[in-house]
């Protein structure tokens, strides 16, 4: 029958000297302060159960790598708010996510008035009819969305 750990605790240990403790059950001992993309060795760190009394034997814990941090979009910055373009003219915009390390940065443009502008995947905008749309980025994580008002003028 397997032992129940259930009040004991998660002891680890780096080289002989413990870095850490949590209870089972709640919260498992973090090993903390390794930078992501790192890939430690079988057996650097070592895991034991204690319950506060007597401690288990050491045992190896098994290589790994550590992930890059998850940084969520907050939101979305467009490179103008507003503009005028004239009936055929093409202009690129861009939205960019915030924070400026936000893991995934990844934006999609739609327009809120095809007949008057389009927008392709780039940010490449193409005015098409006299008239106003709101060119619109939007984010990938979160769908967080920046906007640019755009009035399309008549050629000359």
């Amino acid at each position: 029958m397997a032992e129940d750990r259930s009040k004991q605790k998660l002891v680890i240990y780096k080289n002989g000297t413990k870095i850490s403790e949590g209870d089972m059950g709640t919260k498992f001992s973090d090993i903390v302060g390794i930078a992501a993309g790192t890939e430690v060795a079988a057996g650097e760190y070592q895991a034991a159960y204690s319950d506060g009394m007597t401690e288990s034997e050491k045992t190896d814990v098994p290589a790994f790598k550590v992930n890059e941090a998850n940084v969520p979009v907050v939101g979305v910055i467009m490179s103008q708010q507003t503009g005028t373009m004239k009936v055929g003219d093409t202009k690129s915009i861009t939205g960019t996510v915030t924070p400026d390390n936000a893991t995934n940065k990844s934006v999609s443009y739609s327009s809120s008035d095809t007949a008057i502008a389009s927008v392709d995947s780039k940010g490449l905008i193409t005015a098409i009819a006299e008239g106003s749309a709101d060119i619109i980025a939007t984010s990938t994580d979160g769908g967080f969305t920046g906007k640019a008002s755009l009035t399309v003028n008549a050629a000359v």
